[in-house]
């Protein structure tokens, strides 16, 4: 096979890094993308009104460490379940549904019933893709490096909110970051702490002990 990488940069965004692999073999193909930069100083959430079938081929870059999800239809693609990905929003739907159409033939041999509920949803994900009625679009990234189009950049989108906030201990722990924790104040552990330790008279040299604390005078 062959794996091809690209850099390259999408206006008011940042750079990535899009890998491509196909296999001369079994014709089996993948496209992920990386980000270019470091893992930001904050996260970043887009919230997007869909109203329309324009906002259907906006552009989307979603990191593998990123969460999707259309609360209408209490739907989430959980974050590290796919490869980061440059796509579109009827993209990302088409993406959820060739995965929830993957394993419905054994669904179907096993559990009809369930099988008949994922077809069932499965329908209603590709409703979204007219647009028949507005939904909403939730983008959640902890580490900052996610992106939807805002085609009147740079002015502002009214139908985007792009909301920054700061990473919570387990969000950062998640990314492989350290959490910065204050270290204890020797001083003020020792406060409360009686320490002793062996010693001689001075006078006599018979065994003895000290007891020393810290007092604040």
């Amino acid at each position: 096979g062959v794996t091809r990488l690209l850099l390259t940069r999408i206006p008011f965004f940042k750079e990535i890094i899009v890998s491509s692999f196909s296999c001369d073999s079994c014709c089996w193909s993948n496209t992920e993308i990386q980000s270019a930069g470091r893992i930001q100083e904050q996260g970043v959430r887009y919230t997007l009104a869909v109203t329309s079938r324009q906002d259907m081929n906006r552009e989307v870059v979603k990191t593998d460490c990123a969460s999707a999800r259309i609360p209408e239809l209490d739907f989430e693609i959980p974050a590290f379940s796919q490869k980061g990905v440059l796509t579109t929003i009827e993209g990302m739907i088409d993406r959820a549904v060739a995965g929830l159409e993957q394993d419905q033939p054994a669904r179907r041999a096993m559990d009809k019933e369930v099988a008949g509920k994922i077809d069932e949803f499965i329908g209603k994900l590709r409703q979204l893709k007219e647009v028949n009625s507005p939904f909403t679009f939730i983008l959640d990234d902890p580490s900052g490096n996610s992106f939807v189009e805002n085609p009147q950049a740079p002015q502002r989108d009214e139908a985007l909110v792009v909301t920054r906030y700061r990473r919570s201990p387990q969000q950062s722990a998640m990314l492989g970051l350290e959490v910065d924790a204050k270290p204890p104040d020797a001083a003020e552990d020792l406060r409360d702490e009686v320490l002793q330790f062996n010693t001689n008279c001075p006078e006599c040299n018979a065994p003895a002990s000290t007891n020393m604390k810290v007092v604040r005078i």
